[in-house]
């Protein structure tokens, strides 16, 4: 861990959808357009959340709220469970090393997490982590904190929950490394002083870590 960009830094916020476990935008919008919704990238893809997809992602709107709207959508008949699987089509594998670099990074550095999400993906995959990987908790417990934005009203890349975390968890923005694929998320980060770490090209948790 001799990476020059975690000079002086003491805490890490990871992102979890494209850092930690990949994340395909365009399974969830291939899975719902076998439902006949052709147009899904409109209401939702990694650039744009339209005003429904928001609202599940601050917690406004239940899980059951959000599918009852998702199927005014939706021109066929489908159940809780299709809906769900279409919706959580865009989390992917885990990478076992992925893993085992944040049980490593966690013995060095204050670690974080900040995720976009919203009730459905987090259950589903807390399901998923506990069988595949053999891990008795949920992804949670892997870090200090995990911050999900449909449990605290807030999202990226709105300053307001950077300040938030900085606040919450009396983290000094100076020491802090904030790392995410997206670069609008990167940007906010920035304007409130904290350090980043854009995941694109080669960029990786594993070369930042030296482990590539």
């Amino acid at each position: 861990m001799k990476d020059s960009q975690l000079y002086n830094i003491k805490n890490i916020i990871f992102d979890w959808g494209g850092v930690i476990t990949e994340i395909d935008f365009d399974a969830t919008i291939n899975a719902f357009k076998k439902y006949g919704i052709n147009d899904f990238e409109k209401h939702y893809c990694k650039a744009y959340q339209s005003e429904l997809f928001q609202a599940h992602e601050i917690g406004k709107i239940t899980p059951d709220k959000f599918r009852e709207e998702l199927r005014k959508l939706i021109p066929v008949s489908v159940t809780d469970k299709e809906i769900d699987e279409a919706w959580f089509a865009m989390l992917l594998d885990t990478p076992p090393n992925n893993l085992e670099i944040i049980k490593s990074v966690k013995n060095e550095f204050n670690i974080y997490l900040l995720s976009n999400t919203n009730a459905i993906h987090v259950d589903m995959y807390d399901k998923i982590f506990e069988e595949k990987y053999n891990f008795k908790e949920k992804f949670r417990s892997l870090f200090i904190k995990a911050y999900y934005s449909h449990e605290i009203g807030m999202r990226k890349p709105d300053e307001d929950v950077f300040e938030y975390i900085l606040s919450d968890s009396d983290l000094d923005p100076n020491e802090t490394l904030f790392i995410d694929d997206s670069i609008q998320n990167i940007s906010a980060a920035k304007n409130v002083g904290i350090k980043t770490y854009h995941i694109e090209g080669d960029n990786s948790i594993e070369k930042l870590f030296g482990n590539d």
